[in-house]
């Protein structure tokens, strides 16, 4: 049968929202505003350094498998093994670290890695870097993973990382062929992507049309967030952007994710504060949040 051109309003297929499938961010208060990220869309993350976006990426990682999901990552800045090692924090969260004479560093306790390792494993892959980061390459490897593991979500941290064979003249298009290839992927393999696309210099406070490459990042997305880290510079800034009070209640929080677009509720503009665990490197809700992962149900139940 051909493809109509146009539908009418008898012929078009109504979507069932009961069909649609999310996967939680673990963020209650975000997953509360947009209801999870969608299987078939596109989230484009940014933030300035240091604001926390890969902290944020492995941790929903981690919430995905949780919830029974499998999980692709690609970090072109890290080794396998420093991304296993952030992950084996956030998962152990503060009951299972140990900490250092340094103020922020802290260990997983070695008995319990090996549990996690065992929960992860195959749910959880970390991209090969011995591979290359050519896009066709990546690509290559996102369909072999798909064929083999049948991911649900795939997280490309970053843009930057992802060598698009772009020259000065024909950035921006090849970052569009891109994100409308990425868009494809998404659609015909029932997976979410997360693609970090960091911002250019930005003047004042950060802003959506500050996210660096092609304005068609953000437009083909689904969501746009982006994360803060609440220091000087922030408070500064969004004073002089939105007029805020200095005792205004995001300040309390650690960091901020700005939910800049989202098509599926239509939220926009809105920012949930967070704030971070340095025992377990997490971003959470409220202070007293100690979630357990599944792979706590592997423990003596003396060292639970």
């Amino acid at each position: 049968m051909t493809e109509p051109y146009f539908y009418s309003s008898t012929t078009y297929t109504p979507r069932d929202r009961s069909e649609i499938i999310s996967v939680a961010t673990g963020l209650q208060k975000l997953d509360k505003k947009i209801g999870g990220l969608n299987k078939k869309e596109i989230t484009v993350l940014s933030g300035l350094r240091g604001s926390a976006k890969s902290t944020w990426l492995s941790q929903f990682a981690l919430e995905a498998v949780n919830a029974g999901k499998k999980v692709a990552l690609f970090s072109g800045e890290l080794e396998e093994s420093r991304v296993f090692d952030w992950l084996h924090l956030q998962a152990a969260g503060k009951n299972y670290t140990m900490p250092t004479q340094y103020e922020n560093l802290y260990f997983v306790m070695p008995q319990v890695k090996p549990l996690i390792d065992q929960w992860m494993a195959q749910k959880l892959f970390v991209y090969n870097n011995n591979h290359g980061n050519k896009v066709d390459a990546i690509m290559h490897a996102l369909e072999n993973c798909m064929e083999q593991k049948a991911v649900d979500v795939i997280i490309l941290d970053n843009l930057m990382s992802i060598d698009m064979g772009a020259t000065s003249f024909n950035k921006n298009e090849k970052q569009t062929e891109l994100i409308w290839l990425l868009k494809a992927f998404a659609k015909k393999n029932d997976v979410h992507i997360v693609l970090v696309a960091h911002p250019r210099k930005a003047i004042g406070f950060l802003r959506i049309e500050d996210i660096s490459g092609t304005a068609d990042l953000t437009n083909a997305a689904d969501n746009v967030f982006i994360i803060h880290r609440v220091n000087n510079d922030f408070k500064r800034l969004s004073q002089l952007t939105f007029r805020w009070k200095q005792d205004n209640p995001v300040y309390e929080f650690n960091n901020v994710i700005e939910i800049c677009k989202n098509r599926d509720m239509g939220y926009q503009d809105d920012m949930i504060g967070l704030y971070f665990q340095k025992e377990g490197k997490r971003l959470v809700c409220e202070r007293v949040e100690n979630k357990q992962y599944g792979w706590t149900a592997l423990l003596p139940p003396t060292a639970r």
